[in-house]
């Protein structure tokens, strides 16, 4: 069985305890953490990624909890708990899962599990076609050879005039074409990124990046191009 990994946000001891008490009979859920706030919750965030679900109150000081799902950056499923109704279609227009009036009852609540459950379910196997389809390899002519490449595998691609050089974790490949002709082969894939006329990377391979250089795992530099920076800081998912 798929476990939940969930948090309770909320500034009120009495709505954790109720919400805690609830989490308590469903087997699929885990409880990783209660935060007070929505400090406490990003804090908690930058600490811990695996985190499926949030169970986030709305009036909170100083931010409340819609506003934390605007501002922050590819935030986990969320089902909103609170005592006011007026927020429903902000809450909704935010893709929430489900949206718990307090007081919350029980039966209400294993509705709105059922609903984070197979939203999240169907969030996992489109992951997974999408991974199956992002590890298909390919193979490129190099002298008399075809050589198997394995995307995942890949650091970074240079072009140097007619030629591409190929660098993955085990070996590199020179190969007669340009970084153009082997463009349609990668675009499917979410994580190799042009970052510079010269280059494609791996942004799974990336160390750190300082002052628009690069430094992959190979300990490569590889500068990030003028033109490219917006697209690729955008792709980085900088929190």
């Amino acid at each position: 069985m798929m476990k939940i990994r969930c948090l309770v946000v909320d500034d009120e001891k009495l709505a954790q305890e109720v919400l805690v008490h609830h989490i308590s009979k469903f087997e699929i859920l885990q409880l990783e953490g209660i935060c007070n706030n929505v400090f406490e919750l990003i804090r908690f965030l930058n600490k811990n990624k695996e985190i499926d679900l949030i169970f986030l109150d709305i009036k909170m000081p100083e931010i409340n909890g819609t506003d934390f799902v605007s501002i922050f950056n590819n935030p986990p499923a969320i089902i909103y708990t609170t005592a006011y109704h007026q927020y429903a279609v902000d809450a909704f227009n935010q893709n929430a899962i489900d949206y718990l009036l307090k007081p919350i009852s029980l039966d209400r609540f294993s509705k709105s599990v059922q609903k984070a459950n197979e939203n999240l379910r169907q969030k996992q196997q489109f992951i997974s076609t999408i991974n199956e389809k992002d590890n298909e390899s390919f193979y490129v002519k190099s002298d008399k050879r075809l050589v198997k490449i394995n995307p995942s595998e890949l650091i970074y691609i240079e072009g140097m005039r007619n030629y591409i050089c190929i660098y993955t974790e085990s070996t590199h490949v020179i190969v007669h074409g340009t970084l153009t002709s082997i463009e349609e082969t990668l675009k499917h894939l979410s994580y190799i990124c042009r970052v510079h006329k010269s280059f494609f990377i791996n942004l799974n391979k990336i160390s750190y990046v300082e002052q628009h250089v690069i430094l992959l795992t190979n300990k490569k530099n590889i500068p990030i191009g003028l033109s490219y920076r917006d697209e690729v800081y955008k792709k980085l998912k900088i929190i």
